[in-house]
């Protein structure tokens, strides 16, 4: 078999950075191969397509003359900065207009999608889609095909496109990856036959064995980890290898980029993705399941060899932004690698997620501030301290403010996660995190909030009757991450999302400055703190007191006819 394998990254997730994960097992399997690995972002190239042929008159998107134009300087802006950027309120108005037209596209090529995968039906221009890309990913004859998925949006792309790929070139061997893939059944990706191998958790050392076994023209793939492989033996017709930490930052090189063009990306200047450690240090939020993307216990880099992947990126690439995907750095590795920043005169800045923790000293924030850090992602999620315990954060309301304090007069910006309808919280245990937000609102730049999400796997859905969910409806479908559930009080899980979208429009962005979704356009915030000197404001910010809002009342209860089958009861 020859040494080509692609990696395929597909619709739908908006391309504002680089994806990561390919870009790692490309490094690790070249470097310890000699195959040839090449990435393949068919997402940020449909994204492109789709905006370049609605500039063209050519898409299915219809607009008046006025929207036409504004669409044309939202891309405009997006691609290449320029006035609008830094106009607080042109930014404003141009990210949600375009915001809004992409979600649109998305949602009718997934529906489109789900038509053809789901249901069976002929969607020509889904077929045409899915053959294009297949042929793309089969242009330069490899022998394996990967695809990495992160977003449940990109699951149903993946297995059409994976299907024209066999179609096409039936010896190729499809191997499925990424978050995504690792929290499904293998049940349900190994009902597509087309789909061969499927690596979960980390993927670097798994995929790299996998090449070697393949060439070495073994049918037993025992041994490998992180592996799920076809076998005719085994009763379910697939065996599962343990999990392991196969790889370590000592023999893992740097991330390739190098098959990415950095235009792609819908961000006037890239920022480039950096992992500095694998899992998370704190590790026992009740509600999280990000344990699912690695394999054992964390894992962290030295302070040199992080220092030196940075420096590395600035001279290969030129990039001088960063955003640190870690899922949580201690103060004190930050402050180490901000100190070895500062003394090799590295000049960048970057973001970072954090655990709002007393042990961030003014000392700390400052020397991280120094070292580059413009703004930081706590996991802030309620300030009732009941509701905190049974997150088991490991935080108190008034440590809490204390930090964001700080942080501030340490010159970084504060983004808060706040969780909207946390399982058993009253109404008023709410009122308390939003007056929260409120008093503190000189130390609070942005909030994220979201409905709270019940995750197969998590803590809160292996001991439901702790956190006051009465029942957890029948999981029929495997690969769905989040399940539903009802609740003895508080809101019920159909609420969430509208509580969330609520207090988002009524209180909480109020609080931002450059107002745009925080999750699409996180990169362009630190853009907007680097170049603070370049904005032009809208003028002061008026936050409302929350309880000068009529927000909907908390319901409880079952949403839908109590017959329904149960995993508890």
């Amino acid at each position: 078999m020859n040494r080509q394998a692609n990696i395929a990254i597909c619709p739908f997730s908006f391309p504002a950075s680089l994806p990561l994960g390919p870009a790692i097992i490309k490094a690790f399997a070249e470097a310890h191969s000699d195959f040839q690995v090449s990435c393949i972002d068919l997402n940020a190239e449909w994204y492109n397509t789709f905006v370049d042929s609605t500039l063209a008159g050519k898409s299915f998107v219809q607009f008046t003359p006025q929207a036409a134009a504004d669409f044309a300087r939202a891309a405009r802006m997006f691609r290449e900065g320029g006035g609008s950027f830094w106009n607080e309120a042109e930014y404003q108005k141009l990210s949600r207009f375009f915001e809004s037209i992409i979600r649109k596209a998305e949602n009718l090529f997934l529906d489109g999608f789900e038509r053809v995968c789901a249901r069976g039906e002929f969607v020509p221009p889904i077929k045409a889609y899915a053959e294009h890309a297949a042929r793309k990913l089969i242009a330069n004859d490899p022998s394996v095909v990967g695809f990495s998925l992160m977003f449940r949006e990109q699951y149903m792309p993946s297995v059409l496109i994976a299907y024209y790929v066999k179609a096409l070139k039936p010896d190729v061997k499809i191997v499925f990856g990424g978050g995504y893939t690792s929290a499904c059944h293998p049940s349900i990706l190994f009902a597509n036959p087309f789909i061969d191998f499927v690596v979960f958790n980390e993927g670097e050392g798994g995929f790299h064995s996998l090449l070697e076994a393949l060439v070495a023209g073994r049918t037993c793939f025992d041994g490998i980890a992180n592996l799920i492989w076809r076998d005719s033996q085994a009763g379910e017709g697939w065996t599962r290898n343990p999990k392991s930490p196969s790889v370590d930052f000592k023999t893992q090189p740097y991330p390739d980029f190098s098959d990415y063009r950095l235009e792609a990306y819908f961000t006037p200047e890239p920022v480039f993705p950096i992992m500095s450690s694998k899992g998370c240090a704190w590790d026992k939020c009740t509600f999280c399941t990000h344990h699912r993307s690695y394999s054992g216990a964390h894992r962290a880099a030295a302070t040199d060899r992080v220092v030196g992947e940075i420096e590395h990126m600035v001279n290969t690439y030129g990039v001088k932004r960063f955003a640190f995907v870690d899922e949580m750095i201690s103060p004190g590795r930050f402050r180490r690698i901000s100190e070895d920043l500062i003394a090799k005169d590295i000049d960048i800045t970057w973001y970072a997620l954090a655990k709002p923790d007393l042990i961030y000293t003014e000392e700390i924030l400052e020397v991280m501030h120094r070292g580059g850090c413009r703004y930081l992602l706590w996991g802030v999620e309620s300030a009732h301290q009941r509701i905190i315990d049974l997150m088991d954060k490991g935080t108190t309301p008034e440590g809490v403010g204390e930090v964001l304090a700080r942080s501030t007069r340490a010159g970084i910006h504060n983004h808060l996660f706040i969780i909207v309808g946390f399982p058993s919280e009253t109404a008023e245990e709410f009122m308390e995190t939003m007056e929260f937000l409120y008093d503190h609102r000189d130390n609070v730049h942005r909030i994220l909030a979201c409905g709270f999400s019940l995750d197969n796997g998590s803590i809160i859905f292996k001991e439901p009757e702790r956190f006051g969910i009465s029942r957890i409806w029948d999981v029929s479908n495997v690969a769905t991450v989040s399940v539903k559930y009802d609740v003895k009080q508080g809101v019920g899980c159909f609420d969430t999302e509208k509580h969330a979208l609520f207090w988002k429009n009524n209180f909480f962005d109020h609080f931002e400055a450059f107002r745009g979704d925080l999750g699409l356009f996180r990169n362009h915030a630190l853009l907007h703190y680097t170049y603070s000197e370049r904005i032009r404001p809208m003028g002061e910010r008026r936050i409302p007191h929350p309880r000068s809002l009529k927000a909907p009342a908390f319901q409880a209860g079952p949403a839908v006819k109590p017959e329904r089958k149960v995993l508890t009861k």
